[in-house]
């Protein structure tokens, strides 16, 4: 496995290397505000550098410089991945085994994972920019009062505007020397980096397939294989084979011949089969009409037989009920001459009787 340096790199010194120069500025400021040093430092001044400082430090740890230490610390666990890739994805070329991939994502994920890509890329514009902000904010806070009425109070006025303005711009310096020491110490830190990276790369250079390897193998293997086709073919086509490739062909052709007349055959019987169709489907439609003809005369028949059946059943339904009605005035007929019988049989029984009864009295 490959190893850059089993040395590790202390994170701390290399915080108070970045820290250094401006922490000494800022005590160097403090100096003048307390008057230890004849530096005159307004309060807010003091102020607002303090501020830039604490934002100075928090972005520490994002600077490459810092990140240098953890990108040493760590690269054998890179190592390790980059070895376990290659080992998955060797490839065998003309006896040459090596591995196929690019190993430059593991390097842009490692450092992508040591510190944040978007606080070291605005760092180094906004400490001017906090320095700016700053200076205007301490000249808007020692801004005097213009108006006094007495020209000597005027005076005294402007003079210590112009004294808050002198101080004011301490932020602005302050701001614009943290910018360019921070990408000092940027840029020393990414050509280590780089140094690092590029020296992992020419280690497994000779472990790796490169593009133009793979198409120069590629263009040499095509070569191969049509020199070999060609090889081949020289000694498959001879003048025999040649010979015997006509006569097959010759053979083919003639069967090819041979099918195309029985086809025509076919073709003719198929022909003649489909008018002897055609003829029976147009005689099937004839007698089919026909059929429909007759079946119409047969509807008809049938409906006027049953026409006059139903008239029949009706007529006769009528006669039935007429002799019924004569049926049932016979019945009442013999019954008012029976209800006669009864009464002259009852007054004929009644007159024996009575006679029977006087021929007794006598």
């Amino acid at each position: 496995m490959i190893k850059i340096s089993d040395r590790k790199i202390s994170l701390f010194p290399r915080f108070v290397t970045i820290l250094s120069i401006p922490l000494a500025l800022f005590v160097m400021l403090s100096l003048g505000y307390l008057g230890l040093i004849p530096l005159k430092v307004e309060t807010h001044s003091i102020i607002i550098v303090f501020l830039i400082l604490i934002i100075f430090m928090f972005f520490i740890i994002h600077n490459a410089w810092y990140s240098f230490s953890h990108f040493r610390n760590n690269i054998d666990k890179v190592v390790n991945n980059i070895e376990e890739y290659l080992s998955s994805n060797e490839l065998e070329i003309a006896n040459k085994k090596k591995s196929f991939g690019n190993i430059n994502p593991f390097f842009e994920n490692h450092f992508r994972n040591i510190r944040n890509d978007n606080f070291a890329s605005v760092a180094s514009s906004i400490f001017p920019t906090l320095g700016i902000l700053g200076t205007f904010t301490a000249i808007a806070i020692s801004m005097p009062n213009f108006s006094v009425e007495s020209k000597a109070a005027l005076e005294n006025e402007i003079t210590i505007l112009l004294s808050g303005i002198g101080t004011a711009f301490y932020a602005s310096i302050y701001g614009i020397f943290l910018s360019i020491w921070w990408v000092f110490f940027e840029k020393r830190g990414l050509t280590k980096i780089e140094k690092d990276i590029d020296i992992i790369q020419n280690d497994y250079k000779d472990k790796l397939w490169e593009k133009e390897e793979l198409e120069c193998f590629l263009l040499i293997q095509n070569r191969q294989e049509n020199d070999n086709l060609l090889k081949n073919l020289q000694t498959v086509i001879t003048p025999e084979f040649i010979y015997k490739l006509d006569k097959v062909a010759q053979d083919k052709i003639d069967l090819i011949e041979k099918l195309d007349i029985k086809h025509e055959h076919i073709e003719k019987e198929l022909i003649n089969k489909y008018k002897n169709i055609t003829e029976l489907f147009d005689n099937t439609i004839t007698k089919q009409n026909e059929l429909l003809l007759d079946f119409k005369k047969l509807n008809s028949l049938i409906s006027n037989t049953s026409t006059l059946l139903s008239n029949s059943v009706i007529a006769q339904d009528s006669h039935s009920k007429a002799i019924k009605s004569e049926v049932y005035s016979v019945l009442s007929s013999f019954e008012l001459v029976s209800s006669d019988l009864k009464q002259l049989g009852k007054t004929l029984i009644n007159n024996k009787i009575d006679e029977s009864k006087v021929n007794e009295d006598k």
